[in-house]
């Protein structure tokens, strides 16, 4: 288990491989790159400077498939925690 207390494999993708490869990034424009720096970027996420990540959430099965999946470009709106919890409980039923 790591430090997010699951058996359940969860990705972290510092850099950026991943959302480039899935084409899940986008660059900050520019008018809002002062803002940003206010709170640490792109400091905080050295290996990827201005290109964020679209918000994903995805539920994969043992053999690949993904089963549930949520991609919005505005931050606001992420896929809900219950429906993460059901479709996960879905592919142990």
């Amino acid at each position: 288990m790591g430090k997010n207390e699951t058996d359940i494999p969860v990705l972290s993708d510092i850099s950026g491989a991943v959302m480039d490869a899935y084409g899940l990034s986008f660059d900050l424009p520019e008018r809002l790159r002062e803002m940003y720096r206010g709170l640490g970027f792109p400091d905080r996420n050295p290996e990827t400077g201005w290109r964020l990540p679209v918000p994903a959430t995805f539920v994969i099965d043992p053999s690949g498939v993904i089963r549930s999946r949520h991609c919005l470009a505005d931050y606001r709106y992420r896929m809900e925690p219950r429906d993460v919890l059901a479709a996960v409980r879905e592919l142990s039923s």
